[in-house]
């Protein structure tokens, strides 16, 4: 969260939910999407990520005042001028904090998540430079989140976790990140771009 942001300021109409992201490639979707229909079939309370919502996470922001916005844009603008763009396999199925202890369920990569690592650190360092974020506390793990559960894994869905673990989707190319805006909504997040940022080839 920005520093200096009191919770009486987090509904006021001129703060935002901000993060930033690389998005699933479009031709890859569908085949994360038949892994999250895979999942679904286990059974349990699970919230899921819409397909075309589908990210790996660099940083969440949080709720912040829209005029700070620019200098969001202009720290990850720098940020991305020092990362090349970059090669990813998107591969593999887990759970947070595990399978057996299941809440939220992800997908991740096999090659490509060294880099993401770069890539998230180069931009925490320029925002926490700027004084717009405090760096986070856990370590980076490159992941998209494909579901978020709602009550106790069952053995079928641990299962089913195991099963998929090493489950290959694709590779795609990561040569821009977004700051998007999430607005949540009765029927789910709506992301907007916000604006993208390119990686030198």
């Amino acid at each position: 969260m920005v520093p200096g942001l009191t919770g009486g300021e987090k509904t006021r109409p001129h703060a935002a939910r901000i993060f930033f992201g690389v998005y699933i490639a479009e031709d890859l979707r569908p085949a994360a999407s038949d892994l999250q229909s895979r999942l679904k079939q286990a059974g349990g309370r699970v919230t899921w990520v819409a397909p075309h919502n589908l990210h790996f996470t660099l940083q969440f922001i949080g709720d912040t005042p829209t005029e700070l916005i620019p200098r969001l844009a202009q720290a990850a603008g720098e940020a991305a001028e020092r990362v090349s763009a970059f090669t990813v396999n998107v591969a593999g199925v887990g759970a947070f904090p595990s399978p057996t202890r299941a809440r939220t369920l992800w997908l991740g990569c096999s090659r490509g998540a060294a880099e993401f690592g770069n890539l998230a650190a180069e931009l925490s360092a320029r925002l926490h430079q700027a004084g717009l974020a405090e760096p986070e506390s856990r370590p980076f793990a490159a992941h998209c989140t494909l579901g978020r559960v709602r009550e106790r894994p069952s053995g079928k869905l641990i299962t089913r976790i195991e099963e998929l673990a090493d489950t290959a989707v694709g590779e795609m190319s990561c040569t821009r990140f977004s700051l998007i805006q999430s607005t949540l909504t009765g029927s789910g997040p709506v992301y907007e771009v916000l604006e993208e940022f390119g990686l030198p080839g």
